[in-house]
Parts: structure tokens; C-alpha cells; sequence
């Protein structure tokens, strides 16, 4: 880094172009962002953009992946506040629907839909997308370990079992904005608690068996 710019200058370029890579991204998508009006937007030259990044895609994905962190951790920590406790079907069920609404409500959330999100996985390191896809089944593993206690051991197996269903769930709910199903919540809402429902029973099923055991 040159040392005209302080830590501080740094941090601050840095998080002004993530800024403005969602803003842009949400308004022209992953191809018609342009490093030029990046930079236009951050009022830094071109060079110093690659300072920070060695490219726009290498940008967008850190933007997208902060993005995705900030709403998993704001699950986590509704998650921990109900851990603990007995599952109910419809805190659980409540819970999983404003997920997905936040994140239905994020304007680049639309970049699913346009298939521009394969362009830029396509541009990456695989490395770094093994990571992110790795990082996700842990994440949906914790939550059920959470929700559901003394399923701890077997979190692993239900993640990776109900970890596809949720996200093809999400994936209906963002194509349903192509085919004008916007504000369907009631649709939404029945094929987020089929998927609770489901997890009850593999979670009573576990604690009867382990009743048994103890008897």
C-alpha cells in the first residue's frame, strides 16, 4: 500500500467501495458495474482501486459476502435468544420468514434472478467459493443445534438434509418476482413451515429414540 494513505484513509476507501459496489450492483448488476464508475463513485484514480483488489469481480464478491454475513449474524443472534428453550413450530417458522424477507427486501438480492451471479462465481477462485458454500452448511448446522436441543450430534446429517430444501425454497421465492408473485408471504410462509414441521418430526423421532435408551 503506498504510504501517502493512512490506515485510516484505507478502511475508509475500502468501505466506500464495498458501498458503492452493492449500490451499483443493485442498479446496473455484476456486468454493466464498472470499475471506472467505482472509482467515479469513490473518488479515488483507478490505480489505487488496484491497491485494494486485483479485480472488480474480486470487489463485488467481498461486498456480497459482507452483505450475507450481516443478515446471518442478525439470525444467529434471534437464534441464540430462543436457544434453549423447548421448540415451537411457530416462533421456529416466524423466525425463518423474516429471514427471508430481509433478504428478499435487499434490491441485490435480484442478482439471483438475472443469473449474473453465476458470471461471477465463474471469475473466481474455486477455492473461495468452497469456502463460502462450507461456511454456509456450518452456519445451518449451528442453527439447528440451537433450535432444537440434544439434536447437537446430529445437527450435520439435518443440515445438509434440509440445507438444499431452504435454499431451493429461496430460490422460488426469488424467481416468483419474475413471474410476478411479489408479496406472496402466505405461499412463503406454508413451504417454510411444511420444512419446520419436517424437522419436528426428525426431532421427535431422535428424542423418543434416545428415551429409550435411557429406560
Amino acid at each position: 500500500m503506498p504510504k501517502s494513505y493512512s490506515d485510516q484513509e484505507k478502511e475508509y476507501i475500502i468501505r466506500r467501495l464495498k458501498d458503492e459496489a452493492m449500490n451499483c450492483m443493485s442498479v446496473y448488476g455484476i456486468r454493466r458495474t464498472t470499475v471506472d464508475e467505482l472509482v467515479r463513485r469513490v473518488r479515488i484514480p483507478k490505480g489505487t482501486f488496484y491497491l485494494f483488489y486485483d479485480s472488480k469481480e474480486q470487489l463485488l464478491f467481498e461486498a456480497l459476502m459482507e452483505f450475507h454475513e450481516k443478515i446471518e449474524t442478525q439470525l444467529l443472534q434471534r437464534v441464540e435468544r430462543m436457544s434453549g428453550r423447548e421448540p415451537e413450530v411457530e416462533a421456529i417458522t416466524d423466525l425463518l420468514m423474516d429471514f427471508f424477507r430481509q433478504a428478499d427486501e435487499a434490491p441485490v438480492i435480484r442478482l439471483m434472478n438475472s443469473g449474473e451471479l453465476e458470471i461471477l462465481a465463474r471469475k473466481l477462485p474455486q477455492d473461495e467459493l468452497a469456502a463460502h458454500f462450507s461456511e454456509d452448511a456450518g452456519m445451518a448446522e449451528t442453527v439447528i443445534a440451537r433450535l432444537f436441543p440434544g439434536m447437537e450430534g446430529e445437527a450435520e446429517k439435518a443440515a445438509e438434509q434440509f440445507g438444499d430444501a431452504f435454499r431451493t425454497v429461496f430460490a422460488a421465492m426469488i424467481y416468483g418476482h419474475e413471474g410476478g408473485m411479489t408479496g406472496n408471504t402466505d405461499s412463503l410462509r406454508l413451504l417454510l413451515r411444511g420444512l419446520v414441521l419436517q424437522l419436528f418430526e426428525l426431532y421427535d423421532s431422535r428424542k423418543t429414540n434416545r428415551d429409550a435408551e435411557l429406560k
